[in-house]
């Protein structure tokens, strides 16, 4: 890739961030669309120091190497074995097979990704890696306190996703159309972002905001990142007695999301 083509690419990338933060959360978290939110039962992270700057700076820069690296495989059709164009037919074919397709990759992914949460959780390795996330005990900028991690843990979050599509690849032969891998990147990103706001997104069986906000307050709980599933079959599901009662609109009162600084 040239430097020209690098810096677009680059720009790409950032714009995408951008996006998630004024235009994806903010519809989701419309008055018209689900104006509840999360109280507030923690201090939050008011202002973001240098090393949080950095931290998401260094994240979206691993984000720019993902993204081009999931290209990269994905165009190699010998080693990916993906369906790689623009035809219609190869496209819907796709989309008719999300109803397996996509459950695989979230059930994959977040098994691997729960154990490896779980992991930075070990007092040993815990102050060097995960804490620095967890200084933040109620979070509310949406993809930016999402990003505001480790490189190492960002990193291997990141590259599950590309480990998940391969090992779907593996299953299902040349049957996965890279629109696929798109959607689930997609989905996956804004699920992430969603967890790390206020807006009370509460999907039965499949995705709830507030799971994964209650880790940052008992860190020994809902290690998933985007389903509770492995943390129910591991044990380490846990419900907050509060959050059984549904939370009121305060759309008003508090801003989906605190545009990044």
């Amino acid at each position: 890739m040239s430097y020209v083509g690098g810096l677009l690419f680059s720009g790409v990338i950032y714009t995408g961030f951008k996006i998630f933060d004024y235009v994806v959360l903010p519809i989701v978290g419309s008055k018209y669309v689900n104006p509840a939110r999360l109280p507030y039962k923690a201090s939050r992270l008011e202002k973001l120091a240098p090393i949080d700057q950095v931290a998401i700076l260094v994240a979206k820069l691993i984000t720019i190497m993902f993204v081009y690296h999931c290209i990269t495989f994905v165009m190699n059709e010998e080693v990916s074995g993906m369906v790689v164009n623009l035809n219609i037919v190869d496209i819907l074919k796709s989309i008719a097979w999300w109803p397996l397709h996509m459950p695989f990759l979230f059930i994959f992914y977040d098994f691997f990704y729960t154990l490896w949460h779980w992991a930075l959780h070990w007092p040993p390795i815990y102050p060097w890696i995960h804490k620095h996330h967890h200084r933040n005990l109620s979070p509310f900028r949406g993809n930016d306190d999402a990003v505001n991690t480790h490189p190492v843990e960002y990193i291997v979050g990141e590259y599950l996703h590309l480990f998940s599509v391969y090992a779907l690849t593996l299953v299902h032969g040349p049957g996965v159309h890279a629109f696929t891998f798109l959607m689930f990147i997609f989905i996956g990103g804004s699920l992430a972002s969603l967890n790390h706001t206020r807006i009370d997104v509460r999907l039965p069986y499949l995705f709830n905001v507030w799971a994964h906000d209650f880790h940052h307050r008992q860190p020994r709980c809902n290690f998933g990142q985007y389903i509770m599933l492995w943390d129910c079959v591991f044990g380490t599901f846990r419900q907050e007695p509060a959050d059984k009662v549904k939370s009121t609109p305060t759309a008003a009162a508090r801003p989906v999301a605190t545009p990044p600084s």
